[in-house]
């Protein structure tokens, strides 16, 4: 607040200063062109006074306030839970097409539902799978093997089911 304070008090002094020494010029030119040409310097050295808080403007520091005067925290809290979200879906996804891609490679064609738990710093990994379709024992078994392998999810929380649900 006091930067603030200082950067006011000195913008007012720039111009009190344009404007007496305008004024002090204009009183000692004579009448004429060259008066007329003293007072169009003096109004450009005063408008120049006036708009030096715009030239000197931070930018960071401008895009900073205005980003926190229109994401207020509460904002900012929503957006990025809105971002967690939209990446748990993602990595869901993403593991779902992968672990559809090894079924296929298997000669499998299933559907697969990921889900995703938050680890401790807060990334969400794949935690659980859901496979649905018609898999022999063979099939599923190396399923199994690839999806604890390669994504990290033991069997015991895998679930296989047919396309009747069971």
């Amino acid at each position: 607040m006091r930067n603030l304070l200082d950067g006011m008090q000195s913008w007012v002094y720039r111009v009190v200063c344009a404007a007496m020494l305008t004024a002090a010029a204009g009183s000692l030119m004579p009448t004429g062109p060259v008066r007329r040409l003293g007072q169009l310097t003096g109004s450009l050295v005063l408008l120049l006074a006036l708009l030096s808080p715009l030239v000197s403007v931070d930018g960071e520091a401008l895009a900073r306030a205005m980003s926190e005067y229109h994401f207020p925290q509460s904002r900012a809290e929503e957006l990025e839970e809105a971002d967690e979200a939209l990446f748990r879906t993602l990595i869901e996804e993403e593991s779902g097409a992968y672990i559809s891609e090894q079924a296929a490679e298997l000669g499998a064609v299933c559907t697969v539902v990921v889900e995703t738990r938050p680890q401790e710093d807060g990334y969400p990994v794949p935690w659980a799978v859901t496979v649905t379709g018609a898999l022999d024992g063979e099939t599923q078994a190396q399923l199994t093997r690839r999806i604890e392998t390669e994504l990290a999810i033991p069997a015991s929380r895998q679930t296989y089911r047919t396309e009747e649900g069971t």
